[in-house]
């Protein structure tokens, strides 16, 4: 068996150096694109939440504008069924003598695809 000179081992140590290198670079880019991809599947489902909240606040202001009329009451349901939510419960209470309030429950998904999680979240709020 022939011995190789000194510098060609120490060649042989700095290509390995330069390729453990490269490796780990390349781990760490891939690791910064699912973060990345990550952190964007959390920013969507919160504007998927801010969405619902300005939904049920529409809802609560259009109720109070009504006087709770049950043609409004049918109308918001519909179109929260269409705008994609699960369910949208309102409950009027009251009468004209104490004064009549309603409960606004609005059902809708939060939804991280990336994980593969979907989350039931609700908002309560009141008409007066």
């Amino acid at each position: 068996m022939e011995r190789r000179p000194a510098r060609w081992w120490g060649g042989d140590i700095l290509r390995l150096e330069n390729m453990k290198g490269s490796i780990e670079t390349m781990l760490g880019i891939i690791l910064l694109a699912f973060m990345a991809l990550l952190g964007t599947s959390y920013i969507t489902a919160s504007l998927t939440t801010q969405k619902a909240q300005n939904y049920h606040a529409a809802v609560v202001a259009e109720l109070e504008a009504s006087d709770f009329s049950t043609s409004v009451v049918s109308s918001c349901k519909t179109k929260a069924k269409d705008n994609g939510y699960k369910n949208l419960t309102i409950t009027v209470n009251g009468n004209s003598d104490t004064g009549k309030y309603a409960k606004v429950v609005l059902d809708y998904d939060y939804a991280i695809p990336l994980l593969n999680r979907v989350i039931d979240h609700e908002i309560v709020g009141y008409a007066r």
